[in-house]
């Protein structure tokens, strides 16, 4: 089964054509060097062995197995008598080539993988802090008049829509009243072609071919009319894209604009809410189509299926801790301790489950052995005993989420 996936892998990345040309190239060499030894298996320095290493590591077990195919008809062939033995010698080789070749690549896929989480977090992080500093200088020039902040505003519509056009269209009236964007329209990016967001119709498409989106689309940033190289014959004052991992998902066209309010740093402030206000539509969109339990918070809950998701996809494993306890105070002092000394990816959640306090922490790409440390720090401040009949605790692998989740007194279809 395993070489069953790693030939999977290979055939899907690579193509027979390249090895097929330098086996059949290394052989005619052979043949005019030695007519007698066309793959040189007789020579003290094997050549051949060079050829197939260099195959193998370079494009996986499948491109070299496909090369001992070649050589065996090769051999076949051009030989009095098959050469069993050296076939078997270079067969065994070309699989231990192809071994290293397969975890080599599955360990820059994990590594991948987890570069890719730790981006988008960066991401989301930074997106909820300019938000959370954005809301606070709104309270600051406007509290008596605008006693909510931006952050809030978006929390409520996040817990309040249904459909998502009335969210759309929410959105761009919270900008209408904080940043007085008096006309735009939102869409999302798919491809090259852009679709409305807030539009009743479906998929209503939008021009793409207006020079400031081609040039928002290509540059991954926010154009002005008053960007240097554009011209005046676009139909938008700025168009704002959001960009994930480097691709444009949305933007938004902003069409009409008190001249007071068109200010960099406004348009600046509006990117930021934008990314932040997509972020909450993916977390609210994936809590809404799962058997989602009330008892663990969105949050984590979210990353809890985002983490899954990469075990799935790529083996890399993250830790599960639950703590449950009788003790209404000792859950507390529990999880201020927690909180105070949680890592920037660690997250935690507390609720109760039949009269039991449950604290579940989540520590992202670590292994159980680095979460048991962190719950010997725990005991030892709180100078308790892991036998303590007060508490008990267990250790999961992400890969056991259902089982944390029956141990956590959650009951869930979807883990």
């Amino acid at each position: 089964m395993l070489l069953t996936h790693k030939l999977r892998l290979d055939i899907s990345s690579y193509s027979f054509l390249e090895t097929a040309i330098v086996i059949c190239g290394f052989v005619f060499v052979g043949y005019m060097v030695d007519p007698s030894d066309p793959a040189l298996i007789n020579y003290e320095i094997s050549y051949l062995i060079v050829v197939l290493a260099i195959v193998t590591l370079f494009h996986g077990v499948a491109n070299g197995l496909f090369s001992l195919l070649l050589l065996a008809a090769f051999m076949e062939y051009f030989y009095p008598s098959f050469p069993v033995q050296t076939f078997l010698k270079i067969s065994v080789l070309v699989l231990i080539f192809g071994e290293f070749h397969y975890y080599w690549n599955r360990k820059i896929l994990q590594n991948s993988s987890k570069n890719s989480y730790l981006s988008i977090k960066l991401d989301e992080l930074s997106n909820a802090f300019y938000t959370l500093k954005i809301s606070h200088d709104q309270l600051e020039k406007n509290y008596v008049f605008k006693p909510m902040s931006i952050r809030n505003s978006i929390r409520q519509l996040k817990d309040a829509f249904i459909d998502k056009n009335d969210y759309y269209e929410n959105f761009l009236l919270l900008l209408e009243k904080s940043f007085n964007v008096s006309d735009a329209e939102f869409c999302m990016v798919k491809g090259k072609k852009l679709y409305s967001a807030q539009s009743t119709e479906t998929k209503k498409s939008i021009n793409s071919s207006d020079p400031m989106i081609e040039m928002a689309l290509s540059k991954k940033t926010p154009i002005y009319v008053s960007s240097e190289k554009v011209e005046n014959n676009s139909s938008y004052l700025a168009v704002i894209p959001v960009v994930t991992q480097n691709d444009v998902k949305a933007m938004l066209l902003i069409k009409k604009m008190p001249f007071m309010s068109f200010n960099k740093d406004n348009l600046i402030s509006i990117s930021i809410i934008i990314a932040y206000f997509l972020e909450e539509i993916e977390k609210g969109g994936l809590i809404a189509a799962s058997d989602h339990n009330p008892l663990v918070d969105d949050d984590f809950y979210f990353e809890l299926q985002r983490l899954n998701k990469i075990y799935q996809e790529f083996e890399v494993n993250s830790t599960i801790l639950v703590i449950k306890t009788p003790d209404a105070l000792l859950a507390h002092r529990i999880g201020e301790f927690i909180l105070e000394n949680l890592r920037s990816l660690d997250m935690v959640t507390r609720h109760e489950a039949d009269e039991v306090k449950v604290v579940g922490m989540l520590f992202p790409f670590a292994d159980q052995a680095s979460a048991k440390g962190f719950l010997t720090r725990l005991f030892k401040l709180l100078k308790l005993d892991s036998e303590d009949e007060k508490v008990e605790f267990s250790l999961f692998d992400i890969s056991e989420l259902k089982i944390a989740n029956e141990y956590a007194g959650i009951k869930s279809n979807d883990a």
